[in-house]
């Protein structure tokens, strides 16, 4: 039959374009595994990274705790914090002044001293971590509180200073002094860092 050769020329054909196809297919199956390997080795995602991002946002009780992410931006350190607003209490002028703190409108705002805890739930040790900064506090007004700046100079009624190293599972108390003006209440303590900035987790101050 004079056709034949050439169907089996046909069917050679379509059986190494068939080839062709798979051996393609499964190169840039590879290809893909690869680079999602590759991106699963310059961002690991923990599972405390995981929790710590979905908490932004969120509304609390004081003394409930939350978990946030803690990202520094100079070295990119990134790891995870458990955060708990534990208090807000009045303070006095007399005890600024104690510590050698007069601030220019000590007149018009009363102090008030922000508690919280913090706890390292990640899997890196922190140097100089600065963990009180990010807390903040909303007045009744919606505006926010100024913080009251130390420097070195510590008021023993409400003591703030940042350890050095924070290791994993280190849990540490710190106070933050805020100036609230005369007449008007604390209402929110807030705290924002690393992915967070823009959603603080907030603590309603009850009366």
């Amino acid at each position: 039959m004079p056709n034949r050769p050439p169907r089996r020329a046909a069917r050679s054909g379509t059986a190494l374009v068939c080839a062709l196809g798979v051996t393609l297919l499964g190169l840039a199956t590879a290809g893909c595994e690869d680079d999602s390997a590759a991106s699963g080795r310059r961002q690991p995602a923990t599972r405390a990274d995981m929790a710590a991002d979905s908490d932004g946002g969120k509304t609390l009780r004081l003394g409930e705790h939350t978990s946030v992410t803690y990202k520094r931006g100079s070295d990119h350190m990134r790891g995870a914090l458990r955060v708990t607003a534990v208090s807000v209490r009045k303070g006095t002028h007399a005890e600024l002044r104690t510590a050698g703190v007069e601030p220019s409108d000590i007149r018009t705002t009363q102090p008030y001293y922000v508690t919280m805890t913090f706890e390292n739930t990640g899997e890196n040790s922190l140097h100089y971590p600065f963990l009180n900064t990010p807390t903040g506090l909303e007045d009744t007004g919606g505006v926010d509180d100024q913080p009251l700046i130390t420097g070195d100079t510590e008021v023993t009624a409400c003591p703030g200073k940042d350890p050095d190293d924070f290791a994993v599972g280190a849990k540490v108390s710190l106070c933050k002094v805020f100036l609230v003006p005369n007449g008007i209440r604390p209402s929110v303590v807030t705290y924002s860092t690393g992915d967070d900035t823009k959603r603080p987790v907030s603590w309603k101050v009850t009366r």
